[in-house]
C-alpha cells in the first residue's frame, strides 16, 4: 500500500474554510484557556477562583493577545503539541477543546501567528512563530514548492530561542500580529461587537446587579448538583470583566407595525431533566415575561444551547425544536439550556451537535419541553396580547364614530348606513375578542399587574356594549350636516341636489370615506361663494 498523502489545501480548510464566523477564532482560544485553568486547578496549581483570561485588542497596531494562567506547555512539548494537526490527547468528556485543530483557527487572520507559553517551575519562556503571510502564499494553487500539510507546516512555523521567565509564573498566550486589513480582519479588532460576542459565547457568570434572577438560577443548579463553571474573562487594558448579557428587560416588537413595549423579565421558569437511564440530560432556565411580542435584542433573543457554558451555534439553532414556527416562535423567548450528557458532543464547527442515539434522546425531551411553552406561553400569553390590542383598537374606533356624530359627519344616508355597519362590526370584534381575552388568560395564566389590566380592559369592553347603542340611535336620529354646508344664497332645489351628489360620492367611496371626506370639502369650497 503507497504512503497515505495529506495534501497542503486540508490547512486552509481547517483555518479558513473551517468557521464562517470570524469571531469563532475567541472561542476556539477561550475554550482551550478554559481546558488549562481546569487542568491547573486539578494539578492544585492555582485555586478556580484564581483562573484568569485576558484579552487585548489593539486597534492601531491591530494586534490581538488571549492570555491564560492555566498550566501552560513545557518547553519540551511545545514543538509536538502545538505542531501535530488533530492529534490531541484530550477526554472529550472532560475538555472544550478535543480535536487539536482549534489553535489553527487565528492562521487565515493575521500576518503572524505566536504562541507563547511557560510552565509552572520553568525559568524560561517558549514563543512558537506561525508565519501566516508565508502561509497564504505556500497555499496557493499556483504554488508547488510545498506539496503536504507536513511541509506547509514545517515551512510556516518554527520555536524562537527561549527567553528567562519567573520560575513560579505558568501562562499561555495567543498574539495575532497584523490582523489582516480586511472585512474580517476588522470584525476581529471590533471592541465593541467582540466584547458582546464573548459575553454571548463565553463560559462567564451572569451580572447578579442587572439580572436578579441570577440566584434562583445558581441555586438550583447547585441544588440538583449541577454547577455550570464560569470563569473569569478581562477585557482590555482597563480589565473590565465580562459578563452575560441578561438584565430586567427584555423589550418587545408588537403589533404588524413593530411598536417597542417595554417588558421586564418577571420571573424564570427552571428545568431539569435526566437521561433514560436517570443520568443529567440537561438543565437551564426560560426568562418569564409579559410574552407580549419578539423580543428586540438580537443578542438576548433565542433559547440559547450551551455545552460546557459555552453556546452552541446562534439564536436562531434552537428554532428547530419547535413543532411549527420556529424561528417566531424562539424569538419570543429567552433563556438557556446546558447540555450535561457527555455523549451529546459539539461537532468541529460548535455550530450544532453531532448526531448519535443520546442527541436524539435530547432533542425528543426539548422539543416536547419547546412544545408546551409554546402553547402555554407563546399561544396563550400572546393570543392575549393580540386581543388586547384589537379591543383597544376597537375602542378607539367607536369613540371616532361618536366624534363624527358630534361634528356633523353624517351627510347623507349612505353616510348613516356606513357608520351604523362600522359600529356594529366594531362591536363585533370587542366582543369575540373580549371573549378570546378571557379564555387565553385562563389558560396561560397572568401575573398580578396583567391581570389588573385586563380587567380594566374588560370593563372597558363592556360599558362600550352600552355606549354603543346610543350611539346607534344617535346615528339614526341626525341630521345631515350637509344643509348647513352651502350658503343661504343656494335655492332648496339647488342644495336637495348637492345632498344628492354627496350621497353618491359616500355610497361609491364607502371602503374609502377618507376620499368621500376630502371630495366633499373640495365640493364646498368650490360652491361657498354662489357664482352669478
Amino acid at each position: 500500500m503507497s504512503d497515505i498523502v495529506v495534501g497542503k489545501n486540508t490547512l486552509e480548510t481547517l483555518s479558513t474554510g473551517m468557521y464562517v464566523d470570524p469571531r469563532t477564532i475567541y472561542r476556539e482560544y477561550i475554550q482551550n484557556a478554559t481546558d488549562s485553568i481546569d487542568s491547573a486547578v486539578r494539578q492544585g496549581i492555582i485555586t478556580k477562583e484564581e483562573g484568569e483570561i485576558h484579552i487585548k485588542i489593539n486597534t492601531k497596531s491591530r494586534v490581538i493577545s488571549i492570555r491564560d494562567n492555566g498550566v501552560g506547555i513545557p518547553c519540551e512539548k511545545v514543538l509536538n503539541t502545538l505542531s501535530d494537526v488533530g492529534n490531541s490527547s484530550k477526554d472529550y468528556t472532560e475538555n472544550r477543546g478535543f480535536r487539536g485543530i482549534g489553535r489553527l483557527a487565528g492562521l487565515a487572520y493575521c500576518k503572524t501567528l505566536y504562541f507563547i507559553t511557560s510552565a509552572k517551575g520553568e525559568s524560561v519562556e517558549t514563543v512558537m512563530k506561525w508565519d501566516c503571510k508565508k502561509m497564504k502564499e505556500l497555499l496557493s494553487p499556483s504554488n508547488n514548492s510545498a506539496e503536504t500539510l507536513v511541509d506547509v507546516i514545517k515551512a510556516i512555523s518554527d520555536i524562537c530561542p527561549p527567553r528567562p521567565a519567573e520560575a513560579d509564573k505558568h501562562y499561555f498566550e495567543v498574539r495575532m500580529e497584523d490582523v489582516d486589513d480586511d472585512e474580517k480582519g476588522n470584525i476581529l479588532i471590533d471592541e465593541s461587537d467582540i466584547r458582546n460576542y464573548l459575553a454571548i459565547v463565553a463560559p462567564v457568570d451572569f451580572d447578579g446587579q442587572k439580572f436578579r434572577q441570577a440566584k434562583k438560577i445558581k441555586e438550583f443548579y447547585k441544588e440538583k448538583g449541577q454547577m455550570i463553571s464560569t470563569y473569569r474573562i478581562f477585557f482590555g487594558d482597563r480589565k473590565q470583566p465580562v459578563y452575560k448579557l441578561y438584565t430586567q428587560r427584555l423589550d418587545t416588537n408588537v403589533g404588524r407595525g413593530k411598536q417597542k413595549e417595554d417588558e421586564h423579565i418577571k420571573d424564570v421558569e427552571l428545568l431539569y431533566k435526566t437521561t433514560e437511564n436517570d443520568e443529567p440530560l440537561y438543565i437551564g432556565w426560560l426568562a418569564i415575561t409579559g410574552f407580549s411580542g419578539q423580543i428586540r435584542d438580537p443578542n438576548l433573543r433565542g433559547i440559547r444551547l450551551r455545552k460546557s457554558n459555552i453556546q452552541i451555534g446562534d439564536s436562531q439553532t434552537f428554532d428547530s425544536y419547535f413543532p411549527a414556527e420556529g424561528n417566531n416562535a424562539n424569538k419570543m423567548f429567552a433563556g438557556e439550556i446546558h447540555v450535561l450528557d457527555r455523549e451529546v458532543i459539539p461537532n468541529s464547527q460548535r455550530d450544532d451537535f453531532e448526531p448519535n442515539d443520546s442527541l436524539y434522546e435530547l432533542k425528543r425531551a426539548l422539543s416536547q419541553w419547546a412544545g408546551d411553552i409554546n402553547k402555554q406561553y407563546r399561544r396563550g400569553t400572546s393570543q392575549a396580547s393580540s386581543s388586547m390590542r384589537k379591543i383597544e383598537e376597537g375602542l378607539r374606533q367607536q369613540q371616532e364614530i361618536a366624534q363624527k356624530i358630534e361634528r356633523g359627519g353624517v351627510s347623507s344616508d349612505a353616510k348613516k348606513e356606513e357608520l351604523a355597519k362600522e359600529l356594529e362590526k366594531v362591536q363585533r370584534t370587542i366582543k369575540r375578542e373580549s371573549g378570546t381575552l378571557q379564555r387565553a388568560i385562563k389558560n396561560s395564566g397572568a401575573d398580578e399587574n396583567r391581570q389588573e389590566k385586563v380587567n380594566a380592559l374588560l370593563e372597558k369592553a363592556r360599558k362600550s356594549s352600552t355606549e354603543a347603542v346610543s350611539l346607534s340611535n344617535k346615528i339614526v336620529q341626525a341630521k345631515y350636516a350637509t344643509k348647513e354646508d352651502l350658503p343661504t344664497s343656494y335655492s332648496r332645489e339647488e342644495r336637495k341636489l348637492y345632498q344628492r351628489i354627496i350621497s353618491v360620492i359616500d355610497s361609491y367611496f364607502a371602503n374609502d370615506p377618507k376620499i368621500a371626506e376630502n371630495l366633499r370639502e373640495k365640493i364646498k369650497q368650490e360652491l361657498s361663494v354662489k357664482k352669478k
